[in-house]
């Protein structure tokens, strides 16, 4: 199966900013994994407005939020915020 295409929210790129060079590394791997994988499952499932699922993954001190869109092979990377909030 070919990658999904990954689709980043302005603001997750702006937040990037406040990470490490070693977290930046890792976020943007994880970019690349989840365009491979892009059922993986998140740490803990968020609802959205909708109701849709919102898979959350812990990546050292941040969290990423994303969910997938199977039906434009997507993956919609929502957020990066501090994980302990």
């Amino acid at each position: 199966m070919p990658p999904y295409r990954v689709l980043i929210a302005k603001e997750v790129i702006a937040s990037l900013g406040n990470c490490s060079r070693r977290e930046k590394l890792l976020i943007t791997r994880l970019f690349d994994e989840l365009a491979d994988d892009p059922y993986r499952a998140g740490d803990y499932v968020e609802r959205d407005e909708i109701g849709r699922p919102i898979q959350v993954l812990v990546v050292g001190r941040f969290a990423l939020w994303f969910w997938s869109d199977h039906a434009v092979k997507e993956v919609k990377v929502l957020d990066l915020t501090s994980a302990g909030r």
